[in-house]
């Protein structure tokens, strides 16, 4: 795989333009049941849930529907729960079986129409909370500004629940409260600042190390051994003595955690710090990191290979101290002094603010089925937004899930769930996960549908893919556009017969690396699954579509990849076919590659052949389903599923089977090819210019052409390419615009490689 150095990249002003646009959603179709029950901020829960009295909390009519069931039953056509505009300040809602409605008469949770609804399980904070700093406090404050221009806020006295502190090391989980102001999430305060460039050497928001002293420990002036040489105390740069401030503020009891990429340009692991030496111009990390300290990249600095001398490229920063709060806006939660830290920008008497702190769902379902949730404004917790466990016939449709600490949709072990229509933002974890969905040992399908969600700006808490499935079968994934992600698009792992289809993806990989727009991973029993009518574009840190490290079987065709690193990237798996897409500038070249070899990709491994041995090939449903597979693929004849996967004399460890043909390039890279294995590649065209390939607006994205070469390999191109991303329908009444979301261009400079594979031109 190659790696790439990630650029850190803030887009404020354009979140706020698609926030200040007009409506996206609307409010479905309506659903005659034989029950309305109606939910008001000015009702009473003593009140009969009638149109003219209705009763004040969901948890009301919640209870109202379960005596229901039990005393007359569900009413012919089910129930539909109508909730009148405002905000519901609440607790956590829990559905379990006992809120189940039928196949005929569903329970439907609905915003009225037309009238705004918000599900608020936050902290709300008020005005008179904020205080001047405490005399302790102004010692720490940044020179750069006033000690009077922040404020502090005892969270101790608000009994705020998740206000312990961060473990020794962590890389996904939060741990702590957020903070959101006019429900904007607010900065955690970080040093360098995220729009701030060092030098203009590094990535905005970040530093780099200078080499490595020891397994847990790096350099940040000179005394390193980096091999980019550069040995610059950028800590100490801008005059304010920061390395001394900081071991100052250590020594008073407030402990500092740095965010870094010490070991791999991905996953980004947050560590406290044990030591500042600024005499050596060191630094100590508590535990040790992910593989140890340094670049893996690089060579071994001991005998043992426990740690590396490090690149120089190893990003980090540090995260959440009073010290470094120097912009409006930016925040820190001291976890000696149990207080926030906080620079508004603005008269704290006229916003409103709360911490969101519930860890809890906003909303969980247990077991349940025959649910629905529609139009409703889902925010404030500090768990995921929905939460399906085991759950079925499950329907969320014209939602917004926003300003929730962890996943916006979360569903583990559903079928026959449909997520149609719903904006998601400003989540601290992925847009939408699904797991275990469908059972892949007996290849059942899940028949999940996820089609036309609108997912930017997630991750905000843990660098996060927007769609992420994990162990699924028979899941569809269509008209979803997805931008602005600090790591990849559409990532999958160990998934069959899904397919994914007519979904827009830009603007990824702006915090991490080694992804793409479509990742999928798993090894060689991830057969079955087509990736059609898609369209990735201004993707210039990341790859298109890329089957990494053996993952094998799966199909490609009829898509798009422009401005992409490589546009197929197929990383030494079996039968992995690329066919008849339009490939426009992009950065490097479409290839098969013959990993398997270096890394062991051998029958006699766990992941590899152990994985094809698990799902007991010889007997059904698998047998039968490797014949399938040949047939409609048209593997080739000596290709049988599953015997030749198991031949050590087949190679399962080369490309074979894998296709790159029929494809038509505009002024790209060309097409590169392993060293061994039974593969193809050909019948490739390419067209030299943008100009030459006549489309009809590439400025604005429009890639309808008239070009006889481009037709001959895409022939649909013209009549597929406006389906591809959002559409309209009873979920979604306007489509926002490639130029309102920022889809004409990139956000910032391409990704450089960090040499893993050069093999990837």
């Amino acid at each position: 795989m190659k790696k790439l150095i990630f650029i850190a990249i803030v887009l404020i002003p354009l979140f706020q333009t698609i926030k200040a646009a007009l409506p996206e959603l609307g409010w479905g179709p309506t659903i005659t049941t034989g029950l309305n029950l109606y939910v008001s901020t000015t009702g009473a829960d003593t009140n009969d849930g009638s149109v003219n009295t209705p009763f004040k909390t969901l948890a009301k009519a919640q209870t109202y529907i379960r005596t229901l069931k039990t005393t007359s039953g569900l009413p012919a056509n089910g129930i539909t729960v109508w909730i009148r505009a405002g905000r519901y300040q609440m607790s956590p809602l829990a559905f379990t079986s006992a809120d189940n409605g039928a196949v005929d008469k569903p329970i439907i949770y609905r915003a009225y129409n037309n009238e705004s609804v918000s599900l608020f399980t936050g902290k709300q904070i008020l005005s008179t909370n904020w205080k001047a700093l405490s005399a302790a406090a102004r010692l720490r404050v940044n020179p750069k500004i006033s000690p009077d221009s922040l404020r502090e806020i005892d969270v101790a006295a608000m009994a705020v629940s998740n206000a312990g502190t961060f473990p020794d090391s962590f890389t996904a989980s939060w741990n702590i409260f957020d903070f959101m102001v006019n429900n904007q999430r607010q900065p955690i305060s970080q040093w360098p600042n995220p729009d701030e460039n060092i030098r203009n050497l590094n990535s905005p928001g970040w530093i780099s190390c200078n080499g490595s002293k020891d397994v847990q420990t790096f350099f940040y002036g000179p005394g390193g051994k980096a091999v980019d040489n550069n040995s610059t105390n950028e800590l100490d740069l801008d005059g304010t003595n920061r390395s001394q401030r900081w071991k100052s503020s250590m020594a008073a009891g407030h402990n500092l955690w740095l965010k870094g990429f010490w070991r791999v340009p991905w996953s980004p692991v947050t560590v406290k710090v044990a030591e500042i030496n600024t005499t050596g111009n060191w630094i100590k990390l508590a535990v040790n990191t992910y593989g140890g300290m340094g670049s893996k990249y690089t060579a071994n600095a001991d005998a043992n290979g426990t740690y590396r001398i490090g690149d120089g490229k190893e990003k980090w920063c540090l995260i959440n101290n009073l010290d470094e709060i120097d912009q409006p806006g930016e925040w820190a939660y001291d976890f000696l002094d149990k207080k926030v830290y906080y620079y508004p920008s603005m008269d704290l008497s006229k916003v409103e603010s709360y911490f969101a702190d519930n860890s809890l769902p906003v909303i969980k379902c247990t077991s349940t089925s025959y649910l629905s949730f529609i139009a409703l404004n889902i925010e404030g917790g500090q768990g995921n937004g929905f939460d399906f466990s085991t759950c079925s016939n499950m329907f969320v449709g014209g939602c917004t899930i926003r300003n929730v600490g962890g996943i916006g949709i979360n569903d583990n072990g559903g079928s026959a769930n449909s997520y149609q229509g719903n904006n998601i933002y400003e989540t601290g974890a992925q847009g939408i996960y699904l797991a275990n969905c469908g059972s892949r040992l007996k290849l059942t399908s899940a028949n999940i549908s996820v089609t036309n969600n609108h997912i930017h700006h997630i991750g905000k808490l843990s660098s996060s893919f927007a769609i992420k499935m994990d162990q699924c079968v028979g899941i569809s994934l269509t008209h979803n556009l997805i931008h602005d992600i600090p790591a990849g698009g559409i990532t999958t792992n160990l998934i069959n017969n899904c397919t994914f289809e007519y979904n827009e993806v830009h603007n990824i990989a702006l915090y991490e690396s080694d992804n793409g727009a479509f990742y999928n991973y798993g090894g060689w029993t991830t057969y079955g699954n087509e990736v059609r009518y898609n369209f990735v574009h201004h993707v210039n840190r990341s790859n298109g579509y890329y089957t990494d490290d053996g993952t094998s079987g799966f199909n490609y065709y009829n898509n798009i990849a422009q401005n992409t690193l490589n546009p197929f990237l197929t990383g030494g798996g079996h039968h992995v076919i690329g066919r008849n897409t339009l490939i426009v500038e992009c950065l490097k070249t479409s290839s098969i590659d013959d990993r398997g070899i270096s890394r062991f990709y051998f029958v006699s491994a766990a992941s590899y052949g152990g994985r094809v041995r698990d799902i007991s090939p010889k007997a059904e449903p698998w047998l039968s389903y490797g014949k399938q597979m040949m047939t409609k693929y048209g593997y080739a004849v000596n290709d049988t599923l599953w015997g030749c996967t198991l031949d050590s004399l087949w190679h399962p460890e080369y490309p074979n089977g894998s296709k790159l043909i029929d494809n038509v390039e505009v002024n790209s890279k060309g097409f590169s090819k392993p060293t061994h294995g039974t593969y193809t590649i050909g019948n490739n065209v390419s067209v030299s210019t943008v100009s030459a390939a006549g489309f009809y607006d590439y400025v604005n994205m429009d890639l309808r052409t008239n070009n006889a070469t481009i037709l001959g390999k895409f022939p649909d191109l013209n009549t597929a390419f406006p389906l591809m991303g959002l559409k309209s329908d009873e979920y979604r009444v306007r489509v926002v615009t490639r130029a309102e979301v920022g889809g004409l261009a990139n956000r910032g400079s391409s990704g450089d490689p960090w040499a893993e594979d050069p093999i990837h031109p």
